[in-house]
């Protein structure tokens, strides 16, 4: 039979054994109270020899509780609390606690409330964004080559457009009155990598480190980013990067301070080495003389706006892109828009260009033009205009690529060119519409007629002047507009006219039929200078009887007697101001007498000297 194993024992509470009680290795249980001893020996260290009570708790009867007295230390503790009751009772506050509360309760309860009272924290940089500053503004990507990629994310395309920046670093634009700027380590990134970095404490961090700067840290009550943060819970602080190392290529930028990241900045540092870019333009060549479209003025051809007019030269560009080209739009040369006397022949783009018969793309290639330049022709019609065009005839030429511009280019041409539209014009001087405005009965606009002689006052005639015949030399000459006293050489003009320069130095003569009724006065409008105005009833008998010493041609540079008509005694018909060959609106009266008495026709003749042109006249009622 096996012997029972007893250890030393008492049902006395509170008793527990001495050390001349125990040896070391023997147990001891108080089993009123359910606690367990043993001698513990310590070698000497620390409290020494002593016996030691293993369960220094009591346990409620029921197992529902235990209770201790004294401290308990423990790494972690799980379970429900009880806050029990403090010395001197529970104070009042803002919620009411009991001494049945578990304190991991009470804890939240006073997080919420305290939330209330402590201000929001400043916005952090999180999601926010920066700008890179002294770049090259944007430029497009060419295609033809793989640039180099640093961000490890996806590569850069061809024709889109990206930030270029050429002086190997950069510096961005600050983020403003962001925070934690008491804890915490704020850090640049190029491409995921640090460039520099700043840590936090409740100090003023401000400084640079690296490639990455700080600024402006200060207590978050001064934000303007967050205003109306309380004094003396947060600060916040500026942050940019400041001449951070920028590798050739494709590259990436990024701020971050613990789990907050800016957003992400890309651009492309450009190691292109091609110069400026260069446009030459070629001699014009101009429209043949067996298929051009030409109409007459005064026996002067003028070019019309027609296609088959076309003006040509050739544009060469140098140096058309690097890595990179300007416009999204692929345009390589600039047109500045047409000029007076001739169209507008567009913007090229790349894909109008060739390089040895090679046609360009879009994108365009890496280095197109370097070396070998890009050509295209162009072309220039007339306007619908009526102009004699000296000088500038074409317009100007831009080309602007991501390495320089060639402003202000233009084709010259050494001859003046004559043009006269499709289009009637009564803003100049059109030899066979000239404007009669709300006069008498009748309709269409004044036409020029022969002038007859090279006389002040001949015998009037009506025959209709022919535009395309060479005129008499007392003929005035209408060209591009410009009613002008004419001994012009348009041999060298173009279209190539006639030779004006012989025989036509003494008074030149400009005719014009009127065909209206009811008409006992009228205005003649005049812009320029001349040197005689004469006007007739060429078809009314009384008229010319009674003006028979001039033919019928009264005068308006001699003023209206007032009374009867225009006669040989005073052929004066000016009423008002008198017409002294300048410019100005003039009253011409005809008396007793009325166009209607004469087949409705009215002579208008004027006189020119060398040196007087008139730009424009006009008709009208007074």
């Amino acid at each position: 039979m096996a012997t029972p194993f007893r250890l030393k024992r008492s049902a006395v509470t509170g008793k527990r054994p001495g050390l001349t009680d125990m040896q070391i290795g023997e147990l001891a249980i108080n089993f009123y109270d359910g606690h367990l001893f043993a001698e513990r020996d310590t070698q000497g260290v620390g409290i020494g020899t002593t016996v030691a009570l293993l369960t220094p708790w009591v346990e409620n009867f029921g197992g529902g509780s235990i209770n201790y007295n004294g401290i308990v230390t423990a790494t972690t503790y799980h379970g429900d609390q009880v806050i029990g009751t403090p010395a001197g009772g529970f104070k009042s506050g803002a919620f009411t606690i009991s001494n049945t509360d578990h304190t991991k309760d009470s804890i939240n309860e006073l997080n919420f409330i305290l939330g209330k009272l402590v201000p929001a924290a400043p916005d952090t940089l999180n999601g926010l964004s920066f700008s890179l500053q002294g770049t090259n503004g944007t430029a497009y990507l060419c295609q033809g080559f793989t640039p180099t990629n640093n961000t490890g994310g996806a590569a850069p395309t061809a024709g889109q457009g990206y930030t270029r920046n050429t002086d190997s670093t950069i510096t961005s634009s600050y983020i403003n009155d962001v925070g934690p700027g008491d804890n915490g380590t704020v850090v640049g990134n190029i491409n995921g990598s640090s460039v520099g970095s700043i840590t936090f404490d409740t100090n003023t961090n401000n400084g640079t480190n690296g490639g990455i700067q700080v600024n402006d840290n200060k207590d978050a009550s001064l934000s303007t980013r967050n205003s109306g943060i309380a004094a003396d819970f947060y600060q916040v602080y500026d942050v940019r990067f400041l001449n951070a190392t920028s590798p050739d290529g494709f590259n990436k930028a990024q701020i971050t301070h613990g789990s907050a990241n800016s957003q992400e900045r890309f651009w492309y540092e450009d190691p292109s080495t091609v110069g400026a870019p260069n446009i030459s333009l070629s001699g014009v060549t101009t429209p043949s003389s067996a298929s051009h479209n030409v109409s007459f003025s005064s026996g002067v051809p003028h070019y019309t706006n027609n296609a088959a007019n076309v003006f040509s030269y050739v544009a060469t560009v140098t140096n058309a892109s690097g890595d990179m080209y300007k416009y999204s739009n692929y345009k390589l040369i600039n047109s500045d828009g047409s000029t007076t006397g001739f169209s507008n022949p567009g913007h090229k783009f790349y894909n109008d260009m060739t390089v040895s018969g090679v046609q360009g793309t879009h994108p365009p290639i890496r280095n197109f033009g370097v070396g070998i330049g890009a050509i295209t022709t162009i072309s220039h019609t007339p306007n619908n205009v009526h102009a004699t065009i000296t000088s500038n005839h074409f317009n100007t030429f831009d080309v602007q690529t991501p390495y320089g511009n060639d402003n202000n280019n233009r084709a010259t041409l050494g001859s003046s060119v004559n043009i006269m539209g499709t289009s009637a014009t009564t803003n100049q001087v059109d030899e066979d519409n000239i404007l009669i405005s709300s006069l008498g009965t009748g309709s269409g606009n004044a036409i020029r007629v022969d002038a007859g002689a090279g006389t002040d006052t001949p015998s009037p005639v009506t025959t209709t002047f022919n535009s395309s015949s060479t005129p008499a030399v007392y003929e005035a000459i209408v060209r591009g507009g410009t009613l002008r006293h004419d001994t012009t050489n348009y041999t060298g003009y173009l279209p190539v006219g006639p030779n004006f320069s012989s025989g036509r130095t003494g008074s030149q003569y400009f005719q014009v039929l009127l065909t209206r009724g009811a008409v006992s006065e009228f205005k003649i409008v005049v812009s320029g200078s001349y040197s005689g105005c004469f006007v007739c009833l060429p078809e009314n008998s009384t008229w010319t009887t009674g003006l028979s010493s001039t033919n019928g041609w009264a005068d308006m540079f001699d003023a209206y007697s007032g009374a009867g008509n225009p006669n040989n005694a005073d052929n004066g018909c000016a009423l008002g101001t008198v017409m002294s060959g300048g410019s100005g609106t003039f009253t011409c009266v005809f008396g007793t007498e009325s166009s209607s008495n004469g087949n409705n026709k009215i002579l208008v003749r004027f006189k020119l000297t060398s040196g007087q042109s008139i730009s424009n006249i006009k008709f009208q009622a007074t």
